[in-house]
């Protein structure tokens, strides 16, 4: 089996990957809120209402991110798998990724699925969990389909990092 080909413009690509992913992500909580006619406020790390919002609007606003975030995982997946894309094994690379430490933050703050799964009554770790390993998930059969390689895993893991850690700190 060929092995997906990497490089530094490879790895250029996931870095800017993951400031598109953020953006979609919260511009799905952006375009609920708005849709739902609410006054709405966006930044790289976080969107909503500016105003009071209803528990259901509630509700619908936060699981509209993560949503978004699930639908760019199907879809890039579905391009690995028939077209070999390593472009959309970044984007679903990156889908899996932001779950995956999304979910790992919520040891000290609650993310999108976190409060969705206790609304539900559901516990805080169920959504989180099941989010985070479908698509992670996607992402090994993805990999597998093209062969990619752990080292090719460590080095996006540590570019996403990096990515992670300008989006937040740069309060963009």
């Amino acid at each position: 089996m060929p092995r997906m080909r990497t490089g530094i413009g490879f790895y250029l690509l996931v870095f800017v990957a993951g400031f598109i992913t953020f953006a979609l992500h919260e511009g799905g909580h952006w375009l609920a809120a708005t849709l739902l006619g609410h006054d709405a406020w966006f930044s790289l790390n976080r969107a909503g209402a500016r105003d009071a919002v209803e528990a259901g609007h509630r509700v619908l606003i936060t699981a509209a991110g993560p949503a978004v975030t699930i639908m760019q995982g199907l879809f890039a997946f579905a391009l690995v798998q028939a077209r070999r894309s390593a472009v959309a094994w970044v984007a679903l690379f990156w889908a899996a990724f932001m779950r995956l430490m999304a979910t790992v933050i919520s040891l000290w703050n609650p993310n999108d699925e976190a409060r969705l799964s206790e609304h539900f009554g559901l516990g805080a770790w169920t959504l989180p969990v099941v989010a985070s390993a479908a698509l992670l998930a996607l992402l090994a059969v993805g990999s597998r389909r093209l062969g990619v390689r752990w080292t090719t895993l460590g080095l996006s893991w540590l570019v996403a990092s990096a990515a992670i850690s300008a989006i937040v700190f740069s309060g963009l």
